[in-house]
């Protein structure tokens, strides 16, 4: 029995670490996608929260959720960033659960030109419960825990093509060091390596209009998800230190799923709501249903550094 659970259970991570655990709003939280973009934002201080639950019309809904602070140029164009994240799948609450802290250091290179680069290493905790799962044979099978360290790069280049249009793009590695993940003992079992590239274009259509086309796309262990669409920013009230954007954004990720999303940045708060509706191969399954998902965003600068001066937008932030 102990070597028919062995063959499944590598099996089955052989499966999971197809993929990384990724949300659909992939630029909410930054140290997720490139650590090197910690630091691209207006104020000093930011609070990022992401949930995500899919695939309740199919199974047992998968779970994600993540919290991140921020905190820009804590030291000569340094950046940091500490993130807790919390993953849960299946009848078998197999569980991925980590802190992360990341830095990064913008540079300026040439007029209208930056490079930043930043790297991450977090310690996640990976776990079974077999106790919701039924077996033909009566054993008393013990639950599994995996403890281990993981380390990541990022590099970003900023240009600045006209004063209303920036590209944005940049290159991440994540679990650079091919963890051992594997719960068994003289097992080894790699984390492959997630290879991510993104781009952007802000285009500061007129004042009070941001459009942002961009792609973002992801390679592990022989598997790829490619998502691309563009998200439209429109200033609705702007009145001293008091701002309101109505956000909306529509994105496919190719051969799986539609991706519309609403939102509104209020003052300092940033929320967004999106769904992944499901136009795979399992639609039989899905009835077309994927995932809910949600971002709430908070900014906010240092004491020292308030005034009662009128709030000035930056068109990359808005």
């Amino acid at each position: 029995m102990k070597e028919k659970l062995f063959i499944i259970f590598s099996l089955a991570f052989i499966t999971l670490t197809a993929q990384d655990i990724h949300f659909s709003q992939f630029s909410a939280i930054k140290a997720s996608l490139n650590p090197a973009l910690i630091g691209y934002q207006q104020q000093d201080y930011q609070i990022q929260l992401q949930r995500r639950s899919q695939w309740e019309s199919v199974t047992k809904p998968f779970t994600t959720f993540s919290v991140a602070i921020n905190r820009k140029n804590i030291y000569n164009n340094f950046s940091t960033s500490l993130q807790f994240i919390d993953d849960k799948a299946g009848d078998s609450n197999f569980s991925t659960s980590g802190v992360v802290l990341s830095l990064s250091r913008r540079n300026n290179i040439l007029n209208h030109q930056n490079i930043s680069l930043g790297g991450s290493a977090a310690y996640y905790r990976r776990s079974l419960d077999q106790s919701n799962l039924f077996f033909v044979d009566d054993e008393n099978i013990p639950s599994y825990s995996k403890h281990f360290l993981d380390l990541s790069l990022g590099f970003v280049h900023e240009y600045e093509l006209k004063k209303n249009i920036t590209i944005l793009s940049g290159v991440s590695i994540f679990h650079i060091n091919k963890p051992n993940q594997s719960f068994f003992e003289n097992s080894n079992v790699e984390l492959k390596t997630n290879n991510k590239i993104h781009s952007s274009i802000i285009y500061y259509y007129k004042p009070g209009v941001q459009i942002k086309p961009g792609f973002y796309y992801s390679e592990q262990g022989g598997s790829q998800e490619f998502v691309f669409g563009a998200n439209l920013n429109y200033l609705l009230m702007k009145y001293k230190r008091e701002i309101l954007v109505f956000r909306a954004a529509l994105h496919n990720r190719y051969n799986d799923a539609i991706i519309p999303s609403l939102g509104f940045k209020i003052d300092n708060f940033d929320i967004m709501a999106s769904y992944d509706i499901n136009t795979s191969s399992l639609v039989s399954a899905s009835d077309y249903k994927g995932g809910f998902e949600f971002s709430i965003i908070y900014n906010w600068e240092r004491h020292n550094k308030t005034s009662n001066k009128p709030l000035i937008i930056c068109p990359k932030y808005l």
